[in-house]
C-alpha cells in the first residue's frame, strides 16, 4: 500500500508543480507579482512552507490541485481587500488582457507538453504491446460470467461496430465505451453479440482486461514450500491433467485448481517427454502458495501465476501473441504530439459510458481510489504512462469554463479582448463564488464517493 500511495502522490505533485510552475513563469515573465506557490491545497494549514524574497512557497495536505496567487487577482482566496487599494504596475489586473491570458493558460500548456514529452519517450524508447487478434488460433479463456453473455471458449473478437480491429485491447476499449456490437469469429464463421447493458457493466468490472487469450502453458517457476515445491513439480513440466481431467490451457488449469482447493489430487506432469504422476495439495486463496500471500497473484490465472499451490507459468504460444510496435525518434514524436488528445478523448468517452452502466458511480475515482489501481510494486513505466495521461486530463479539466479554474478566468480575458471592455469586480467575484462552490462539490462528492467505494465496495 505504501508503494502504491508513493507512486500517486509523486506523480499528482510532480504535475501540480509543473502546472503552477507554467503560470508561476509566465506570471513572472510579465511583471506580475507571486504571493503564495503552492503544490496541494493547504486548508486551514500547510505541511510545509517558506517565504522566499516576495512569494511563501509551500505543500498543503489536500492532494486535489495546487495555486499560484498572484497580487491583483480575484481568486480562489477571495482576498478582495487588495482590490480595494490604487492599482500597482505589478499586480495581475494592470496587465493587459493578452499577458493575463497567457498567465492563465500557462499551466495547462505546461500540462500538454508534459503528457507529449512523457509519451513520445515512452514510445521511442519502448514502443507499443498489443494482443495480436491474427495470431488467437485458441481464442478467448471464458469464463461463467462471459458466458452467460453469450461468449464461448475459443471464441475470437475480430470487431466492434463492423469495424476490423488486430489488436484485443482496442476491441476491449471500443466495445466499452461505444460498441453496440462485437464481431467474433467461432469456428470459422463471424458472428454478432449485442452489447448491452450488462455487457458494457462487466467490462468495466474486469480491471485486467475483459478478452484473455487462452494458451498452453509449461511451469517456469516452483516457489519455495509451496504445494507444488513439496510435490515435486520442476521447471519445465507441462501439467497435461488434474485428477484425470486433461488441462491444455491455463484457463482449465485455474478452474481445477478452484474446483480441488484444499484438496490433495493426482497430479499427470510430462516431463522430459516423460509421464509422471505426483500428488499435490492444492491450497486455499493462495495462503500455501508464496506466490500469492492473500492470492491476488494469479487467483483467476490471467497472469499465468497462480497463488494456490504456487507456480508461475510460461508459454511460447503467448509469447507470439503479444505484438510490438517499434517507432522510431521521428514516429514517436509525432504519434507522442497525437496520444495526450486520444487519452482526453477517451477519458471523456469513459465519462460518458458511466451513464451507461449499472452503478457507474463506483467507477468514479478520487486520489483514495486511485490508489488502488497503482501497481503494488514500483513500475516506472506503469507511473509514467500514467503520470502522461493524468496530465493530459488535467490540461483538458483546467481548460473548461468554470469560474475558479484556468479556463474561467480565461473566458474573462478573452471576453475583455473581444469586447474591449473587462467585467466588473462584482462580477468576478460572483463568479468566483459560484466556482468555489462547484469545486467544493465536485471534491465533496469525489471523497465522499471513495469513502463509500472504500467502505461498502
Amino acid at each position: 500500500m505504501l508503494v502504491q500511495i508513493g507512486q500517486l502522490m509523486l506523480s499528482l505533485m510532480l504535475l501540480v508543480m509543473l502546472h503552477e510552475l507554467g503560470h508561476f513563469v509566465a506570471a513572472r515573465y510579465f511583471g506580475v507579482r507571486v504571493e503564495r506557490f503552492f503544490v496541494f491545497f493547504d486548508v486551514k494549514f500547510a505541511i510545509w512552507k517558506k517565504k522566499i524574497g516576495d512569494t511563501v512557497y509551500g505543500i498543503g495536505w489536500l492532494p486535489l490541485g495546487g495555486y499560484v496567487k498572484l497580487s491583483g487577482m480575484i481568486d480562489e482566496s477571495m482576498d478582495t481587500e487588495q482590490m480595494k487599494s490604487e492599482p500597482q504596475p505589478w499586480e495581475f489586473r494592470t496587465k493587459p488582457a493578452w499577458q493575463r491570458l497567457i498567465i492563465m493558460l500557462g499551466g495547462i500548456f505546461v500540462n500538454i507538453v508534459l503528457a507529449m514529452i512523457i509519451y513520445s519517450v515512452l514510445l521511442i524508447a519502448n514502443g507499443e504491446r498489443y494482443t495480436k487478434v491474427e495470431a488467437m488460433k485458441y481464442g478467448l479463456a471464458v469464463d461463467s460470467t462471459q458466458l452467460a453473455l453469450g461468449l464461448k471458449t475459443g471464441d475470437i473478437p475480430v470487431g466492434v461496430n463492423g469495424i476490423k480491429y488486430n489488436s484485443l485491447e482496442e476491441i476491449d476499449k471500443e466495445a466499452l465505451l461505444g460498441g453496440e456490437t462485437l464481431e467474433i469469429s467461432r469456428q470459422g464463421k463471424e458472428i454478432s453479440l449485442p452489447i448491452n447493458e450488462d455487457f458494457r457493466t462487466q467490462i468495466l468490472n474486469y480491471k485486467q482486461g475483459f478478452f484473455v487469450p487462452q494458451f498452453s502453458f509449461e511451469v517456469d517457476t516452483v516457489f519455495l514450500d509451496t504445494p507444488a515445491h513439496k510435490a515435486g513439480i520442476l521447471k519445465d513440466d507441462k501439467i497435461i491433467a488434474i485428477d484425470g481431467f486433461t488441462t491444455p490451457f491455463f484457463n482449465d488449469f485455474s478452474k481445477k485448481l478452484e474446483e480441488y482447493e484444499g484438496k490433495t489430487v493426482p497430479f499427470s506432469v510430462e516431463r522430459n517427454g516423460q509421464p509422471v504422476e505426483l500428488m499435490v495439495t492444492i491450497g486455499k486463496d493462495g495462503k500455501d502458495g508464496k506466490d500469492g500471500k492473500d492470492g491476488k497473484d494469479g487467483k483467476d490465472g490471467k497472469d499465468g501465476k497462480d497463488g494456490k499451490i504456487g507456480i508461475k507459468a510460461k508459454s511460447a504460444y503467448l509469447d507470439s501473441v503479444i505484438g510490438r510496435k517499434d517507432y522510431s525518434i521521428g514516429e514517436g514524436i509525432a504519434q507522442g504530439i497525437v496520444k495526450p488528445f486520444d487519452a482526453i478523448a477517451t477519458q471523456v468517452r469513459g465519462i460518458g459510458t458511466l451513464f451507461q452502466v449499472k452503478d457507474g458511480r463506483k467507477q468514479v475515482s478520487g486520489p483514495i481510489g486511485m490508489v488502488k489501481h497503482m501497481p503494488e510494486k514500483w513500475d516506472w513505466l506503469n507511473f509514467w504512462s500514467f503520470t502522461a495521461m493524468i496530465s493530459a486530463w488535467l490540461a483538458f479539466i483546467n481548460l473548461l469554463p468554470i469560474p475558479g479554474l484556468d479556463g474561467g478566468h480565461a473566458v474573462f480575458a478573452i471576453y475583455e479582448m473581444v469586447t474591449g471592455k473587462a467585467p466588473s469586480e462584482k462580477v468576478l467575484e460572483k463568479a468566483q463564488m459560484v466556482g468555489i462552490f462547484i469545486i467544493l462539490g465536485l471534491m465533496v462528492f469525489i471523497f465522499g464517493n471513495d469513502i463509500i467505494n472504500l467502505i461498502f465496495g
